[in-house]
């Protein structure tokens, strides 16, 4: 029952309560109809306080309650987001982890059995990450690293993925891009991080080589990994600062 009906049940009642005393006491002058009116007053006000000042400090004690809630709510919100981010985000450059990455590629393989719709995985590394470390140590080497990888992110489009696969290795998901597109996207990707500074002498030219493989349709998220890997590594093998395409084969059926 909220207040005011409250208050006009015990108002109610004190009206009828003050008719009956009228009626048992009687004949009565005015005086004393007036000091019964008032006596019955006084006490229909003393539960209507009451029933105000509980009402105020229920109300106060909700409003306490669901201020509690919210702030608690915010909190798990917050607690929410962050493991979010610790479970799929590297740490050091803030791109995707390989689990997310790899959870990423089975969407993109889902979106594609759906209908027409095409990707190119990529594999990147910096050419000279080990050499960056020797000479001035890995915390130089993360820095670059972080630099790279800010780089790649400006490079590409909002429906590209970029995360870290190892120390110095980076998968990419480019969306509706064939190997020919990946191509001219790493390439710029290229040009951008040559001007990277890895000291004031600037007597170390960063560059990156990468392997890049499309999806045929057959693949696994793991499969298509492992191909751009093993085209990375023919880019390697040919001297590095280049990109190397995964001459893929159809499976034999039975």
């Amino acid at each position: 029952m909220q207040k005011s009906q409250m208050n006009v049940v015990v108002i109610g009642g004190a009206a009828i309560v003050y008719g009956g005393l009228l009626a048992l006491l009687g004949d009565i002058d005015v005086r004393q109809m007036a000091f019964t009116g008032f006596a019955v007053v006084i006490l229909a006000l003393i539960p209507v306080l009451l029933i105000n000042l509980s009402t105020k400090k229920f109300a106060a004690e909700v409003s306490e309650v669901n201020s509690q809630l919210k702030a608690s709510n915010d909190a798990l919100a917050e607690v929410k987001t962050r493991l979010a981010q610790i479970t799929t985000l590297d740490e050091l450059t803030g791109c995707s982890n390989k689990r997310h990455f790899e959870d990423l590629l089975m969407q993109h393989v889902a979106m594609s059995e759906r209908g027409a719709y095409s990707f190119t995985v990529a594999v990147t590394q910096l050419d000279q990450f080990s050499e960056i470390v020797d000479r001035q140590g890995l915390a130089r080497g993360n820095e670059v690293l972080q630099l790279f990888s800010r780089i790649v992110k400006a490079a590409l489009r909002e429906v590209d993925v970029i995360a870290r696969l190892d120390t110095d290795k980076f998968g990419l998901v480019l969306s509706g891009c064939s190997e020919e597109d990946a191509l001219v996207i790493i390439s710029r990707v290229s040009q951008l991080i040559s001007q990277i500074q890895v000291n004031d002498k600037d007597d170390l030219k960063i560059t990156a080589s990468g392997g890049i493989t499309s999806y045929h349709g057959t693949e696994q998220p793991g499969d298509l990994i492992g191909h751009a890997e093993q085209a990375l590594l023919s880019a390697i093998e040919l001297g590095g600062d280049r990109v190397a395409g995964y001459n893929y084969v159809e499976p034999v059926v039975a």
